[in-house]
């Protein structure tokens, strides 16, 4: 079997988001469409009825079932009551279509970086008298992740996309991203997401997700032009899924340019 190449291997960043909300437009709107009235918008942000930029979400009964994500909205304070999103519809959508609001999906641009993590279990060994005798485990650890990617930009430029730094600080467009942890009063965290996508032979591609990751040093080396991240997830290892046909394109899904 050949080893993992990162280069088929993309790595996201992904936040809690997550919501409804419904079509509003009496004959429903047909494919093509790049705009959208909606109402019924409730979402676990801070403002719960404010679509943020970059969202993204899913039409019940448009074809296919594919994700938009919205690039602008209306009004910017307030209700949400309009959206633009990107791709266009594939198919008409009725009125009153249940709209499923989904996480931002930040891709890494790893570059000549890498990432590793680390899964640590404490075992405690008592003795009797001196001789090993039995063992116990001691407390949970939590799984310890590194991210080294291309350094760019710190910060995003208006209208262009969030950059991984932003996103781990909640800042910037990524300001009304929403902590994955589902405690919102703990410290604002993310997914980190790692898809590896075999480009050849039948097995099965596979997704490691790294679940509640919260910073807790930022590397920059402007000499090699990278950023290294090191942090903690509040949990023991990353979970592992085997999936036939893992989505993996190595694009930005919130590119909004």
């Amino acid at each position: 079997m050949a080893r993992i190449e990162l280069k088929n291997a993309p790595v996201y960043i992904r936040d809690g988001l997550s919501g409804t909300g419904a079509v509003n437009n009496t004959g429903g709107y047909s494919g093509g469409a790049t705009d959208m009235d909606i109402d019924s918008v409730v979402l676990n942000t801070t403002d719960t009825d404010q679509v943020p930029v970059g969202a993204r979400f899913t039409v019940a009964g448009e074809t296919g079932t594919p994700e938009h994500v919205v690039t602008d909205r209306d009004p910017n304070t307030g209700a949400t009551t309009n959206v633009l999103f990107t791709p266009a519809l594939a198919s008409a959508v009725v009125d009153t279509a249940v709209i499923t609001f989904l996480p931002h999906l930040l891709y890494i641009q790893i570059g000549d970086g890498n990432l590793t993590f680390t899964e640590t279990v404490e075992r405690i060994y008592d003795r009797d008298r001196g001789l090993l005798d039995t063992v116990r485990n001691g407390d949970e650890q939590p799984l310890e992740l590194n991210l080294e990617f291309t350094y760019v930009f710190v910060t995003m430029e208006t209208n262009k996309v969030v950059t991984p730094v932003d996103a781990l600080k909640r800042l910037g467009d990524a300001a009304e991203w929403v902590s994955s942890d589902s405690d919102q009063c703990a410290p604002y965290a993310v997914n980190v997401e790692l898809r590896h996508c075999l480009p050849c032979g039948t097995d099965q591609d596979e997704k490691l997700v790294f679940q509640d990751f919260r910073y807790e040093t930022l590397e920059y080396d402007t000499q090699e032009a990278t950023i290294a991240v090191s942090g903690r997830c509040n949990v023991t290892d990353a979970v592992a899924t085997r999936l036939a046909s893992l989505d993996c394109p190595v694009t930005n899904p919130i590119d909004i340019t």
